[in-house]
């Protein structure tokens, strides 16, 4: 880098400084989420990220369950029932991750109560 001229006249470092402070201000927009023009992209990423946590939750859950149903009957020679109980256990627990998920406030939402 150069060094500033130390005999520039005042209005010329004010000008510089000006035209630095603007693109100062154009690259700070540019860094907001969802500006520019990878802001739909982003959303979309997002809303699929959100939808394929929920998908595994879900599965995670309810193959969770199944997988100790079968391990705990096989164990204790109960053949379905411990099999049926941990999969309806699973299977909520599913549930209540995807509810959990879907309750979270987003990034565009106000996170606060309204005020008057």
């Amino acid at each position: 880098m150069s060094e500033p001229d130390p005999n520039a006249s005042d209005p010329e470092l004010r000008a510089r400084l000006g035209s630095l402070k603007s693109a100062i201000q154009r690259a700070e927009a540019n860094d907001k989420p969802g500006a520019g023009p990878a802001g739909e992209d982003k959303a979309l990423a997002g809303a699929m990220s959100s939808g394929f946590r929920a998908a595994t939750d879900l599965a995670g859950g309810i193959i969770a369950g199944a997988l100790i149903g079968y391990l705990g009957d096989r164990w204790l020679g109960t053949s379905p029932f411990l099999l049926i109980a941990f999969v309806v256990i699973g299977t909520i627990a599913g549930l209540k991750a995807v509810y959990r998920l879907g309750s979270r406030p987003t990034s565009g939402s106000k996170g606060g109560p309204e005020t008057h």
